[in-house]
């Protein structure tokens, strides 16, 4: 049998001569030269038919009474109550078109559609004009299918050489590049309205309608085919496939929409073909496909999509994506899994876990804590990040923790002299007077954006002074920027049960949700500062104010200025901080008018100098944190930066003003920090 020779793009041309039998190929979608109906339709044809086709006029035995049914409506009048199959003709070309040595009828030539709007065209004709794969035909879908119907034709009536419907035809006409979605999307309802089968499979290559529409990627025609199924054949297998699902089938044709549609109505990720494998080891290898960078991109972004699609219910802690952040983290505290350290300076425990949880954003510390002054057992919203026994675990961001002994312990509640508080002999950054550029809602006592605070999940607190609750959550929301911490309530005075706009955070029961800044709540028992008292007599186990790890400088702003002491030591707030605020991995900061987070710092191989690599919010950025295959940090594609200092703000200070010696004067430690960040 005569094929379409393959070209270099074997993925979809491996299947072409099944897929196409009886179209002419003239597209950008399927590589290679037109070739002639004639190719196709020789005696071998009519032989293979045979079986099917009985005196060029049969009736199809159907398996289900019910695909008979036909509506009598919109003047459609069967001349048959059961289907058939048209025999195979050669489509009409009018004498100007063979004139001019086409091959092709067009409906737009004015002898072609005179030819096509003649009643003694034949049904069998219009189908092979029907089976042209041009942008000519295929634009004019409507318009044939119109003129089939006004003839007579049963709505599943099969063309002879494609053993296809109108519906299957209808289903595939919209691929990009040929025909309109819309208007194949357009005919596809009517066409079910009037009773077409959408179940009927092709002989040839056993595929629904379903099948073809995500073969060709017609995503207004899939939501057609699946509203009128209720989804439920949208795993429906085809044997052409090696009984893959139609997932299978999209993504070896790289069908991106049409996967991200399939998914979204319960198509199964996880289903796998004859051959073991599931839909994302269907998508071709990017070296398969020519030298097509876009075809590159489009290979990563459904690779990444499936993987989403194919995850579970989280029971394990997230993938630590931010593998980079947390080793050069634990490097600069000097810390390993398994050390001992100190949380907030009063409790001491081992580091069992550092990395991204699920109840916040950012870097977290999971601590196994000598005495059973915890909260947990390692495990927080049903997620186990560690195991210890009860009451001995307990989470806190990281700049909370330190080496037993690197830092001076809490001191008590005394009016000693503030200059003595800290060993630090270097006048920290006045950063008083500078005002952030972005208002982060948190209004007077702000703290920085990646500092969460001792208030965690599962902390009892006062909302606004006057409601107690639970924290249920704690991070990012869509319906405001910054930090926002989802409370439940004792009593149902709150405003939802735990979503906002449709979007869930926690679940609680109605009216006993609320959401509020950091700045609106309380932990129950803290004291707040007031003007008068001194900073050194207030107990740092009572205090929830938040202060920077590095900064010697309280973040929040008291209601009256606090006299700096004149000598050149700073005030030691809390134990583990140094007297710099410095930048540092974890933090965010704005980049080109966007929010980020720095995930990696210092030197690169494209440029002299200190660079910082920043993860943004939103895809705006250059690369995943890979710059000409050196690999700087980890994030999603389109999320990441690599900037000079100078190009981020930290509350409104120039990051370049905040990196100090951040390397010292030798050049063997940035080296040390691209080492570990691979």
């Amino acid at each position: 049998m005569q094929t379409i020779p393959e070209t270099k793009n074997s993925l979809i041309m491996k299947k072409i001569n099944i897929k196409t039998r009886g179209f002419v190929v003239n597209s950008n979608r399927f590589p290679g030269e037109a070739r002639n109906l004639k190719q196709f339709e020789p005696t071998r044809k009519i032989i293979q038919l045979e079986s099917l086709v009985e005196n060029s006029r049969m009736t199809l035995e159907e398996d289900d009474e019910n695909h008979c049914r036909i509506e009598d409506n919109n003047n459609y009048h069967p001349d048959r109550e059961k289907p058939m199959i048209h025999p195979c003709v050669d489509p009409p070309v009018c004498e100007s078109c063979q004139r001019l040595e086409l091959s092709f009828f067009d409906p737009g030539c004015p002898g072609c559609k005179e030819i096509l709007e003649n009643p003694n065209t034949t049904v069998p004709e219009i189908f092979a004009v029907l089976r042209q794969w041009t942008p000519q035909t295929q634009q004019n879908l409507e318009l044939l299918v119109n003129e089939i119907l006004k003839r007579g034709a049963h709505i599943n009536d099969r063309d002879g050489l494609t053993d296809m419907t109108l519906l299957h035809y209808s289903s595939k006409s919209g691929a990009a590049g040929i025909g309109d979605s819309d208007i194949a999307a357009r005919v596809s309802s009517m066409l079910i309205s009037k009773g077409a089968d959408v179940n009927i499979r092709c002989r040839w290559t056993n595929m629904t309608a379903l099948h073809y529409a995500a073969y060709f990627d017609v995503v207004p025609v899939i939501k057609v085919l699946l509203k009128a199924t209720k989804a439920l054949d949208v795993d429906s297998i085809c044997s052409e496939f090696d009984n893959g699902g139609v997932l299978h089938i999209a993504a070896s044709n790289l069908a991106y929409e049409a996967i991200k549609v399939l998914l979204q109505n319960g198509a199964n990720p996880s289903l796998k073909d004859d051959k073991g494998r599931t839909p994302i080891e269907c998508i071709p290898d990017p070296s398969d496909l020519d030298s097509d960078p876009d075809m590159g991109k489009l290979v990563i972004k459904l690779k990444k999509v499936l993987q989403e699609a194919s995850q579970p219910a989280p029971k394990l802690p997230p993938p630590n994506y931010d593998l980079v952040q947390s080793k050069v983290t634990l490097q600069s505290l000097g810390l390993d899994l398994g050390d001992k350290v100190v949380v907030g300076g009063l409790k001491t425990g081992t580091l069992r876990y550092c990395g991204p949880t699920e109840f916040a954003n950012g870097i977290w510390a999971g601590i196994e804590l000598d005495d059973p002054g915890g909260k947990n057992d390692g495990s927080i919203g049903g997620i186990s990040y560690f195991q210890c026994p009860q009451n001995h675990g307990i989470f806190a961001p990281v700049s909370k923790i330190a080496k037993p002994g690197s830092t001076p312990a809490p001191r008590p509640s005394s009016a000693s002299s503030p200059s003595k508080s800290s060993p630090s002999k270097t006048v920290p950054v006045d950063v008083s007077n500078v005002k952030a550029r972005v208002d982060t809602g948190l209004k007077g006592r702000a703290p920085s954006i990646t500092d969460l605070g001792d208030i965690e999940y599962g902390d009892r607190v006062i909302v606004a002074g006057q409601r107690k609750g639970t924290v249920k959550y704690v991070g990012e929301s869509k319906f405001a920027p910054g930090i926002w911490y989802g409370i439940e309530l004792d009593r149902p005075v709150g405003k939802n049960d735990g979503s906002v706009n449709g979007e869930r955070y926690f679940q609680c029961k109605t009216k006993h949700g609320v959401f509020a800044p950091l700045s609106r709540i309380q932990k129950l028992g803290d004291r707040r500062f007031s003007s008068s008292e001194s900073l050194d007599a207030i107990s740092w186990g009572a205090v929830s104010e938040k202060v920077d790890r590095r900064s010697g400088s309280f973040t929040g702003r008291s209601r009256t200025p606090i006299k700096r002491p004149k000598s050149g030591h700073s005030i030691s707030r809390t134990p583990g901080s140094s007297s710099e605020f410095k930048l540092e991995v974890g933090m965010s900061v704005f980049c080109n008018n966007e929010l980020g987070i720095v995930r990696y710092i210092g030197p690169a191989e494209f440029g002299e100098g200190l660079w910082v690599g920043v993860e943004l919010r939103t895809p705006k950025g250059k690369n995943d944190g890979s710059v000409q295959e050196r690999r700087y940090f980890t994030c999603k594609p389109d999320h990441g930066l690599l900037v000079r200092p100078n190009k981020i703000t930290v509350r409104g200070i120039n990051g370049a003003k905040l990196l100090g010696d951040y390397f010292g004067s030798k050049e063997g430690t940035p080296e040390d920090v691209r080492t570990d960040g691979r």
